[in-house]
């Protein structure tokens, strides 16, 4: 069909849609007011849909987060409080180094120190 007829028919339908408003507005009135509630169900529906889906979606980004932050945190507080315990231990026993007054060699103990002194310097 040549587009000019299409657009013939078009404005004629335009035409006897006004025509047919304006002779049955209270009809049309009648109609319209039929149709808010079926279409107010329809967009409440639609809104709740919606929000369920990005509520559900908001929930499983805080479980999985929390999931990654269990992973990394220790089971108990004294486990920590053991593990650090551990960790001070270990550096301060590295950092105490005792040296040898008369030769300055150094040594992990302060007994294992004066040992050396007894048996080399006297």
């Amino acid at each position: 069909m040549h587009p000019v007829v299409k657009i013939l028919i078009g404005a004629l339908m335009v035409v006897v849609g006004v025509y047919s408003t304006a002779t049955q507005l209270d009809k049309l009135l009648y109609l319209a007011k039929g149709a808010i509630g079926p279409l107010l169900v329809l967009i409440g529906a639609f809104i709740i849909w919606l929000e369920s889906d990005e509520w559900k979606m908001i929930r499983e980004e805080s479980e999985s987060e929390r999931s990654v932050q269990q992973q990394f945190q220790p089971a108990n507080n004294e486990e920590v409080q053991e593990e650090v315990k551990e960790q001070v231990t270990q550096e301060t026993e590295e950092e105490e180094k005792h040296a040898c007054p008369d030769c300055g060699k150094e040594f992990d103990t302060e007994r294992g120190m004066k040992i050396h002194r007894s048996q080399k310097h006297e």
